[in-house]
């Protein structure tokens, strides 16, 4: 990764620029824009790791909606999750749990975010209404 790239990963997780922010900052570095593939083709038995969330809304009255949602948003907030202070962090897992949530940040590692984040290449929401809006969310 370059030191670019990096430089504004950091940015996004100290919370100096927004998410959009970012994306445009490395779409500027990179050749332009990603544009993202509407049908993505692998090589048999590889499977890519998708960069980014795409919710893409298209509307017959033309009120479309397109983001663009880093995937390292995620890593991210793993990282921060280092900076809660035990007292606060065994308060949010009761709170959560109380909730019915059986989810212990204390247990999050970096692995079962890069496996997450891999499970999204296989995600895909279509919906078409029937006045003909469309909206479509997936990663790539």
């Amino acid at each position: 990764m370059s030191e670019e790239r990096k430089r504004i990963l950091n940015m996004l997780a100290e919370g100096k620029i927004s998410a959009d922010e970012a994306g445009k900052l490395l779409d500027t570095i990179s050749d332009g824009p990603v544009q993202p593939p509407e049908t993505s083709v692998a090589e048999p038995g590889t499977k890519k790791t998708p960069s980014y969330m795409y919710v893409k809304v298209t509307s017959t009255d033309d009120d479309n909606v397109d983001v663009k949602v880093p995937l390292n948003l995620l890593r991210a907030g793993l990282r921060f999750t280092s900076l809660i202070p035990p007292k606060a962090m065994e308060h949010i897992n009761t709170q959560m749990a109380e909730k019915g949530i059986s989810f212990n940040l204390n247990n999050m590692k970096q692995e079962d975010v890069e496996e997450l984040i891999q499970s999204l290449s296989d995600m895909e929401v279509n919906v078409n209404s029937k006045n003909g809006d469309k909206v479509r969310v997936y990663c790539a």
